[in-house]
């Protein structure tokens, strides 16, 4: 079940831009790039950072307009995804990998019952299953229809996962390293230009190439617009040794699960092990400020707050001369829960250093009477002298298979 919902999570999290109502308007594109990066002492023990690339643009991840037409006529359908994720849902070996067609459980069923959810879903499966293969360039075989349920714990990602009931029909082909099916993937379906153009993909290619690191493709369909994802993930969790159990027995168990690991200085580069960060050369001489975001994420053991940053904090939104700023957006500051954006404004780089932050873990936020700190509260370290510290409030917010870049509104797909 943890394995089934923490794929869910990677499938369906994704950053959503709400538009915004601005003196001038700002210059389309629809390819989105972003990093998240995860501390999570609370749930997974694990550091989870991700890679991952969005358009509501069939040129640049390229699903043929037919196809995308049959996913969306199906209005049961919420996904398509391909993964290399072991053991995608229970059941699959570990040597093999999946195709997964995501349905709504209560469309997919209607008035008829739990037989109807098999053979609804079987039926769309095998209507589409060749045309899913010949996109993705693979020859899975079907596996199982599988359903996620809801088991009412908290997602470490976000809560749509603890309200949402989704049904999967599972195809399995042998698995292969991320390193090999990157190549194999973002080569076919990602246009030339953009692999070409450095910046995110750069970072997602060496982060395929780590042990364990998880590729995800495909289609979003929950909304009327699909939503193209590629995404590479890996998860941090320490070594993996043996532990004493409370009966005098052993078990296996990762190191970040027993001795924790420390957040009192993070730097969210340095698991993706570069020291300078740039975007993606497809943006130069354009002025997309929201279309290459950075995310940290912290869920601590302990109440904690943000003492210090390294770059500017920001805080409101007015005009567009005020996203031409770079720096960091706290869309959560609670002592349990920190949510921090970086945007680039009208840089096109970030160095590691320039991303650190401090954290305190203090009992002493045990008793405060707020359960968040102001954004006032949180120094910075490495301001410029002579520059105004300027902020954006932005509706920046994590959601299950939200529309992304809605500020693009009005684009539509060559067909």
């Amino acid at each position: 079940m943890l394995k089934s919902v923490f794929l869910l999570g990677i499938i369906l999290s994704t950053i959503v831009f709400t538009p915004f109502a601005f003196g001038q308007e700002l210059k389309k594109a629809t390819w989105l790039e972003s990093i998240s990066v995860v501390y999570d002492q609370k749930f997974t023990k694990s550091i989870q950072s991700s890679v991952a690339f969005e358009t509501i643009n069939n040129n640049e991840i390229q699903f043929s307009d037919e196809f995308i037409a049959k996913i969306m006529s199906h209005q049961e359908i919420r996904f398509v995804f391909f993964t290399n994720m072991e053991e995608c849902v229970l059941g699959v070996e570990l040597d093999e990998q999946c195709i997964m067609i995501g349905f709504d459980l209560n469309l997919l069923k209607g008035d008829l019952g739990i037989n109807a959810i098999h053979e609804n879903g079987q039926k769309i499966a095998d209507e589409l299953i060749t045309d899913i293969n010949n996109e993705f360039g693979v020859n899975a075989e079907f596996h199982s229809i599988f359903m996620h349920m809801d088991d009412g714990s908290a997602s470490p990602i976000g809560d749509d996962l603890t309200t949402t009931r989704t049904v999967s029909a599972v195809f399995t082909l042998p698995r292969e390293e991320s390193a090999t099916t990157f190549t194999k993937l973002s080569e076919q379906l990602i246009n030339q230009q953009l692999r070409e153009s450095g910046g995110f993909y750069d970072v997602a290619k060496e982060l395929a190439n780590k042990p364990d690191s998880i590729i995800t493709v495909g289609i979003n369909a929950h909304d009327t617009t699909p939503i193209m994802l590629f995404k590479v993930t890996h998860q941090e969790r320490g070594g993996l040794g043996w532990v004493e159990t409370e009966d005098g027995g052993a078990m296996l168990e990762y190191q970040f699960s027993v001795t924790g690991f420390d957040i009192s200085k993070i730097s969210p580069l340095m698991g993706l092990g570069i020291d300078k960060l740039e975007r993606s050369k497809h943006f130069d001489d354009n002025f997309v400020p929201l279309n290459s975001v950075v995310q940290v994420i912290i869920l601590p053991e302990y109440p904690s707050k943000v003492n210090l940053v390294n770059t500017n904090i920001i805080e409101k939104l007015d005009t567009v001369e005020d996203i031409s700023e770079n720096g960091w957006f706290f869309t959560s500051t609670s002592h349990d829960h920190i949510d921090a954006r970086y945007l680039f404004g009208t840089l096109n780089s970030v160095t590691a250093n320039e991303l650190v932050m401090e954290i305190d873990s203090s009992d002493m936020l045990i008793q405060t009477e707020n359960d968040s700190i102001s954004t006032d509260d949180i120094k910075v370290g490495m301001e410029d002298s002579g520059v105004e510290q300027y902020a954006i409030l932005i509706a920046i917010a994590i959601a299950a298979v939200g529309a992304a870049v809605f500020y693009l509104k009005g684009y539509k797909r060559n067909r």
